[in-house]
């Protein structure tokens, strides 16, 4: 097998989510890549309450029951999901991070929401001195 070039910079190709206090789910350039989200339009969003486990559905039907838009960023993606939290009481006080899984049975991307770390926020550098 022959060597292949890394070109990649900066960024983690980690594929992580996180679930912000006001319901937001948002997802990593490595999750992005990985669910090949450029190619979708919305999602559709499932919950097992007996596994605690959240089921993404990416998919190109924009008629499909329960479709949410799916906003492509610089780095990344998100959803807006605050009714889907509130619904099924996912409740997150903090913003948390998840990594994201695959079900191989139903393809969906997967957030077990007992892997969840709340984000810290950066550590600050030193204020600079004077006015």
């Amino acid at each position: 097998m022959a060597f292949i070039k890394f070109t990649g910079h900066g960024r983690s190709y980690a594929a992580k989510a996180s679930i912000s206090r006001n319901g937001m789910l948002s997802f990593s350039d490595g999750a992005r890549k990985r669910f090949n989200m450029d190619e979708f339009p919305v999602c559709v969003l499932y919950f097992d309450p007996e596994r605690r486990q959240i089921g993404i559905e990416f998919t190109a039907d924009e008629k499909a029951e329960g479709a949410r838009r799916l906003r492509l960023r610089k780095t990344g993606a998100d959803v807006a999901a605050k009714a889907f939290v509130e619904y099924f009481n996912i409740g997150v006080q903090e913003t948390t991070v998840f990594p994201v899984g695959t079900d191989e049975s139903t393809e969906y991307a997967i957030i077990d929401l007992d892997t969840g770390k709340k984000r810290t926020a950066p550590k600050l550098t030193e204020a600079p001195t004077g006015a």
